[in-house]
């Protein structure tokens, strides 16, 4: 696990490092410098040219502290600082006092000609206004040069919290960040102007990252120690049992994905309630599924009930159409369900609509006792939250926590899936690709959840495991078949390899 830091928490940090626990401003700065040039001396050739654009702030007093070591390396470099606020910080002035003894030049305009490498030390992470007026022509003019564009820390006009671009940023190619990894970096828009982005230590103690306690965190390779154990004497009645109610009429394909998925992170037994035109091809698909078919909306509802008393775990919405019907068959799981329950796809768009118009559906939705994942896209949510979708994307960690509590896990699905249960910590997940924007990848993900429930997951950490090795699939998918190729069937096959 590692902490992602919103702008706040950031400062928050630096303030306690310097404030608290002594560590002096400059000796960061110096670090950062060094951190910086390290990047340099792995990427840019010696003797490129290289313009640095700062402010009087922390982050241009970062910018001219790398220039001063880029100088002493052999580097040809020119700083522009635009000037525009009107006090120098401590730090800063520090730093410009030693490249003014070393006859470094300061260029009083923004120059006109190219540059190997131009960067961008001018806001960095404290930024929470609109660019404007000098400082929004300078960096139009930095994003028309041709040159390697590096921002330092955060680029200029992204906001660190949220990722919106504010008035206009900086497009960086390569963002070098300190300390921890920055909201702002993997969200969007902001993660699309962020460039690669590398994070450097600079000596920010560990006492005063755990005493901010960052409200965000994602996974790393090593989280993937949290999947379910699995013992030598056991038997699959002892790896949960998952019922998925999934499949309309010319939808099997919604069904067979998930049930795959499900058997393959972990389920004991699979048992699929569709509809009886899906039967041969869910016997042919996934042989291993117990199958209970249904031939009328009334056989499915008398029959219903023996299921949902079977299963460990419930899974509902892939592929069933939005129907009174199939919102009659939510409401028979929600009155009778008494374990964990997925619900996604169509399951949430009757889910709203039901939320909506139906008060007995409301009260047994949030006193579901076992506890409720929901797995929506950015349409599902405006569905749940009746709210536009522009606002949802604003600030996805706060529109999952809006309808978040420790019975009700949302997993946001966007570019960055956002997992909440209500409470910080927020789960950002940095898996998956492009390449899943492709029909049923949403259903594979249910299957996923399901079977890490399955196997003895709390819902919190079912559902941030599931999205992290939901999208580690579609890494290793995409590694192989390319970003234009991969499809959901993929995805539980190359689940398998993480798992494995």
């Amino acid at each position: 696990m590692r902490y992602v830091a919103s702008r706040e928490e950031m400062q928050q940090i630096d303030a306690y490092s310097i404030n608290t626990m002594g560590i002096p401003g400059i000796v960061l700065m110096e670090k950062a410098a060094l951190a910086l040039e390290e990047v340099f001396l792995e990427r840019v050739p010696i003797k490129s040219s290289v313009l640095i654009v700062t402010e009087k702030g922390n982050n241009g007093g970062d910018g001219l502290a790398l220039g001063r070591l880029l100088l002493e390396d052999g580097y040809n470099v020119d700083f522009y600082e635009i000037g525009a606020i009107p006090h120098d910080s401590d730090s800063h002035q520090i730093q410009k006092k030693v490249l003014e003894q070393m006859e470094a030049q300061f260029l009083m305009e923004f120059p006109e000609e190219e540059y190997d490498v131009i960067v961008d030390a001018v806001f960095g992470v404290g930024l929470k206004r609109e660019v404007a007026g000098q400082h929004r022509q300078v960096i139009e003019r930095m994003n028309q040069k041709k040159a390697l564009k590096v921002a330092v820390d955060v680029p200029s006009g992204v906001d660190a919290s949220t990722g919106q671009i504010l008035g206009i940023a900086f497009c960086a190619d390569l963002t070098v960040t300190f300390g921890l990894l920055k909201a702002g970096l993997l969200l969007y828009p902001g993660a699309d102007i962020s460039g690669e982005v590398i994070v450097k230590e600079i000596g920010f103690p560990n006492k005063a990252v755990e005493k901010i306690a960052p409200k965000m965190i994602s996974f790393v390779k090593e989280d993937l120690s949290l999947l379910p154990e699995r013992k030598a004497w056991t038997n699959k009645g002892n790896y949960g049992k998952v019922l998925l109610i999934a499949g309309a009429k010319n939808m099997a394909g919604a069904a067979v994905l998930s049930g795959t998925a499900a058997y393959k992170s972990g389920s004991g037994l699979v048992r699929v309630f569709s509809c009886e035109e899906n039967r041969v091809i869910l016997q042919e698909k996934l042989p291993e599924a117990i199958l209970t078919t249904y031939d009328s909306e009334e056989k499915a509802e008398e029959i219903l009930p023996e299921a949902i008393s079977w299963a460990s775990v419930i899974g509902i919405g892939p592929g069933i159409g939005q129907s009174i019907f199939a919102r009659r068959l939510l409401k028979q799981v929600l009155a009778l369900g008494k374990v964990p329950l997925v619900i996604d796809a169509d399951g949430l768009n009757n889910l709203a609509v039901l939320l909506k118009n139906d008060r007995e559906i409301k009260q047994l939705f949030y006193e579901y006792k076992s506890g409720i994942i929901l797995t929506p896209h950015l349409k599902e949510m405006s569905r749940l939250l009746e709210e536009e979708i522009a606002e949802i994307q604003s600030n996805l960690p706060k529109a999952a926590m809006k309808m978040a509590d420790q019975n009700h896990i949302i997993v946001l699905k966007d570019a960055r899936t956002i997992v909440s249960d209500g409470n910080a910590p927020s789960y950002i997940n940095m898996s998956g690709n492009n390449g899943m924007a492709t029909g049923g990848s949403g259903d594979v993900l249910t299957g996923i959840i399901c079977g890490f429930l399955a196997g003895g997951l709390s819902l919190l950490t079912a559902a941030r495991l599931g999205v992290y090795c939901h999208g580690l699939a579609g890494d290793a998918a995409a590694k192989e078949k390319g970003y234009y190729s991969v499809l959901a069937g993929d995805l539980p096959n190359y689940l398998e390899k993480v798992l494995k």
